[in-house]
């Protein structure tokens, strides 16, 4: 039995609820009982009762991950547990050894492990609390009423403002730079990853959120000197998938990279316009932007490119690209605005395929 059915025939949550958690699961990855916590339909202890439940493992209670064995946990190191997802808790005798686990069914685990079945959420803040493992930014989320619920004690989770930075009023555009004279353009140094006709084809056939981006990516290389796809969520635009065409690697990973979509900038421009944003920020400071160029580890470029992907007519996705030394040529503009409608498409296919399953 899945954990929405379980969940249905108990009358913890209604049928409209599991729709909208698969629909966010979806667009924004995630198991699904953390999306439901997300959205404030159960907490984690009700869902650390069903997924016991469904998988007949006890559960690793906030009590038990806090006393987790600090010589264990040494010895998993902090690489395997990402990995695995796994939070050594102690010895039970004869050998055994008990692990927090989110897949309690990995094949890897070996005989000597008994699994203890923990929340995503949950491991996720112990990953990070016990082995300075950061959370992606997908799972740091606005603080809200019901996080005292459904968080953890002491630190919740970090929190961005609401509505992003506030920005001076008094906004001005800086006249187009004149493009460099130094320093020839990444982009034509290598052919082309993939065609726009086959970029289309793979987005359209895509059975998951992943190979969509995966296909931007592709499609980008060869094309942009830098291409970012964005998640968009609690007004800020949260690192997903990038691409860099140059030999110095980003500075953070950028599921780590948290931007606010609040004041102004090339990405605040398009979520709000929900059009492409071509051209130079319309911030002169540019903050929000510099952060995104600091985490790639790029200079400033001579233009941007934002286009949203909208689902019923929401951004639920920004594709940031540029090219260091010139303006984003019409055909790039064209082409990713077509691809963000192909991706658009496949969203709504693979949501409408997750409510039928």
């Amino acid at each position: 039995m899945k954990l929405g059915t379980l969940l249905l025939r108990n009358a913890a949550i209604g049928l409209s609820q599991l729709e909208a958690a698969l629909r966010n699961q979806v667009l924004y990855g995630g198991r699904l009982g953390t999306n439901l916590v997300e959205l404030g339909y159960i907490d984690l202890e009700l869902l650390s009762a069903y997924l016991a439940e469904l998988s007949g493992f006890p559960i690793a209670t906030p009590t038990l991950l806090d006393q987790a064995s600090p010589a264990l946990i040494e010895q998993l190191g902090a690489d395997e547990a990402h990995r695995l997802r796994a939070i050594p808790l102690g010895y039970l005798g004869e050998g055994s050894v008990a692990v927090g686990l989110v897949e309690p069914h990995d094949p890897e685990l070996g005989a000597i492990v008994t699994p203890y079945i923990v929340p995503e959420l949950r491991a996720l803040y112990y990953l990070e609390k016990l082995f300075g493992l950061p959370r992606r930014a997908r799972f740091v989320r606005v603080g809200n009423a019901g996080d005292a619920a459904n968080g953890e004690p002491g630190e919740r989770r970090r929190t961005q403002p609401a509505q992003g930075m506030v920005m001076p009023p008094a906004l001005t555009v800086e006249p187009r730079r004149k493009r460099p004279t130094t320093a020839a353009p990444l982009v034509g140094a290598m052919p082309f990853a993939i065609s726009h006709a086959a970029a289309s084809e793979r987005i359209d056939a895509a059975t998951n959120r992943d190979e969509i981006a995966d296909t931007l990516i592709a499609y980008a290389q060869g094309r942009c000197d830098a291409l970012v796809v964005f998640l968009i969520r609690d007004g800020n635009a949260l690192g997903w998938r990038s691409w860099v065409a140059q030999s110095a690697a980003p500075t953070r990973p950028i599921e780590e990279l948290s931007l606010p979509l609040g004041g102004a900038s090339a990405l605040q421009s398009a979520h709000d316009a929900g059009q492409p944003f071509v051209g130079t920020p319309p911030s002169a400071a540019r903050p929000v932007e510099k952060q995104l160029w600091a985490a790639l580890a790029t200079g400033e470029p001579f233009a941007v490119l934002v286009v949203p992907v909208l689902v019923k007519q929401r951004a639920v996705n920004l594709v940031y690209a540029h090219l260091t030394n010139s303006a984003p040529p019409v055909q790039l503009v064209t082409e990713l605005v077509d691809l963000a409608t192909h991706a658009q498409a496949s969203y709504l296919r693979l949501i409408r395929h997750a409510r039928g399953a």
